[in-house]
């Protein structure tokens, strides 16, 4: 597993959502501690969303080549030629 691609995945999606968060928050047109607030609840949202598409540790129902970003076709594709 790459860690460092990993990190600057988790880190990416942290700002981004951070970012939209403080955005939709600011729109309003009013910079209080309730636009903290939804800064960190949209960070956290899209951290999490992260960590159930690319969690820390591969599942042990995936296959080899699914935890590697490999995909393989599934044998039904293969059958519709």
């Amino acid at each position: 597993m790459n860690w460092i691609l990993w990190l600057k995945g988790l880190a990416a999606v942290a700002i981004g959502g951070a970012a939209t968060g403080a955005a939709t928050a600011l729109s309003t047109g009013q910079l209080n501690k309730n636009a903290a607030i939804t800064a960190g609840i949209g960070a956290l949202s899209t951290v999490l969303a992260y960590l159930v598409k690319s969690p820390l540790v591969p599942s042990a129902s995936q296959p080899a080549e699914a935890q590697n970003g490999i995909a393989l076709p599934s044998a039904g594709i293969s059958n519709l030629a």
